[in-house]
């Protein structure tokens, strides 16, 4: 038992790492985008500096998902791959169909692979309001210039 627990939280460690990655370059993409004008037509570059910040943020966590499902068949819990990352992803979302299972002592790493994965969703979700709040600021700088040069 003590085994596995640490085994998981070993990989929760690897995930904090890939999640890290993930973040500081979302970061430096948004930083580098930050600096550019808004333009003539500000919701498309931000919806696209928002796309892009998804798309890589996600990545980061697909990552994860496949890491976890790697471990698990390291460890032989399921016979392929493929069911491997399905449980995976419904376990890292805690979305939990309960179709597929974990069997003895390996279901003690469901939870903790569970609770990764909310903590790490909560620094996606961190990461994604900070650009919100920022871009706001931007947008907010922005008209009210425009207001002030056009009143």
């Amino acid at each position: 038992m003590i085994t596995i627990i640490a085994l998981g939280l070993l990989a929760m460690s690897a995930c904090l790492a890939f999640q890290v990655l993930a973040s500081v370059f979302a970061a430096r993409y948004f930083a580098q985008a930050s600096r550019q004008p808004l333009g003539p037509k500000p919701l498309r570059g931000i919806f696209l500096q928002f796309s892009i910040l998804m798309v890589v943020l996600m990545m980061g966590n697909i990552v994860q998902i496949a890491f976890w499902a790697f471990l698990y068949r390291l460890l032989g819990a399921f016979a392929d791959f493929e069911t491997a990352m399905y449980f995976s992803g419904v376990t890292f979302t805690s979305l939990g169909y309960g179709d597929v299972v974990l069997q003895g002592r390996m279901r003690l790493l469901g939870p903790l692979q569970a609770a990764n994965g909310l903590m790490m969703f909560g620094i996606t979700t961190a990461l994604f309001i900070s650009v919100i709040q920022q871009v706001t600021a931007k947008w907010n700088a922005a008209e009210s210039v425009r207001t002030n040069v056009g009143g």
